[in-house]
C-alpha cells in the first residue's frame, strides 16, 4: 500500500471465523478490510473437515453456539449452498456395548432438553443409516442437525460475499493504539490499516496477534488427525 487505508473495522485472519466476521460486519453497513499473512483459508480452516456438529457437545455455552451456528449456516445455504458444498446429512454416534448405549442415551436426553434433535436408533436399524458398520453393535443416536461444508470454499465465498477489501500476504506487526489506549488499526509489513476496531480472527495464531496489542490470550495450537479409509 502506498498510503494508509481507512475503514471501519479490520479483521485479522481470512479463515472461517474471519470470513464470517467480515460478512456480518459488512451486512450492518460497516466498511471492512480483511488482512492475512497467507491466502484465504491458508491456516486451520484449509485443513479442517468442515463439520458443523451438535452431536459431540454437552449442554452449555458451546452447544448453544453450535445450535445458533447451525441456524445461521442453514440460512446461508439458501444463498450459497452449491458454492460452499453445504450438506445437511446428519450424524450417527454409535455404541458398541449396552453400557455404552445407556451412557449415550443419558447424554442425548440432556441434549434434547437444550434443543437438540437426538433420535435413538436400535441395533437392527443401524445398517439402514450406515451400511458399512461392523455387526454386533448395541445401537446409536441419530443427530439430524449435524451438517458439513467445504471449509476453504466457504471461507472464500463468505469473504467475497462480504465485499470486504482483502489483503493477503500482509503480516500484522503491530496493533496501533492512541495515547488513551484505544485501537486505531494495525500496522503490517506492507503498510498501515487504520480503523477504530480490530477483530482478532487469527485462530491458532490469535495469541501472537493479541500480543501485538499487549494482551495475553491463552490460545494454544492442538494437533488433529484425519484418517481417510475405504470399505474393505
Amino acid at each position: 500500500m502506498s498510503k494508509p487505508l481507512t475503514c471501519d473495522v479490520v479483521v485479522v485472519g481470512a479463515g472461517m471465523v474471519g470470513a464470517a466476521c467480515a460478512l456480518y460486519a459488512a451486512r450492518t453497513g460497516l466498511d471492512v478490510a480483511v488482512v492475512d499473512r497467507g491466502p484465504v483459508a491458508g491456516g486451520t480452516t484449509g485443513a479442517g473437515e468442515g463439520n458443523l456438529l451438535v452431536s459431540d457437545k454437552e449442554p452449555g455455552p458451546e452447544l448453544d453456539l453450535a445450535l445458533l451456528s447451525g441456524r445461521l449456516w442453514a440460512d446461508l445455504a439458501e444463498e450459497h449452498a452449491a458454492a460452499v458444498e453445504y450438506e445437511a446429512k446428519g450424524g450417527v454416534v454409535v455404541a458398541s456395548t449396552p453400557d455404552g448405549l445407556a451412557a449415550l442415551e443419558t447424554f442425548a436426553t440432556a441434549q434434547r432438553a437444550a434443543g437438540v434433535l437426538a433420535e435413538p436408533v436400535t441395533a437392527d436399524r443401524l445398517h439402514d443409516l450406515e451400511p458399512h458398520l461392523a455387526p454386533g453393535l448395541a445401537g446409536a443416536v441419530h443427530y439430524p442437525q449435524d451438517t458439513q461444508v467445504m471449509p476453504a470454499l466457504a471461507a472464500a465465498r463468505l469473504v467475497r460475499a462480504s465485499g470486504a477489501r482483502l489483503f493477503t500476504g500482509h503480516t500484522v506487526t503491530e496493533v496501533l493504539r492512541a495515547r488513551d489506549g484505544s485501537v486505531r488499526g494495525v500496522r503490517t509489513d506492507r503498510g498501515d490499516l487504520h480503523a477504530p476496531a480490530v477483530v482478532n480472527a487469527a485462530g491458532t495464531w490469535g495469541r501472537e496477534v493479541a500480543a501485538r496489542a499487549g494482551v495475553g490470550l491463552p490460545v494454544l495450537p492442538r494437533r488433529g488427525f484425519v484418517l481417510v479409509t475405504e470399505p474393505l
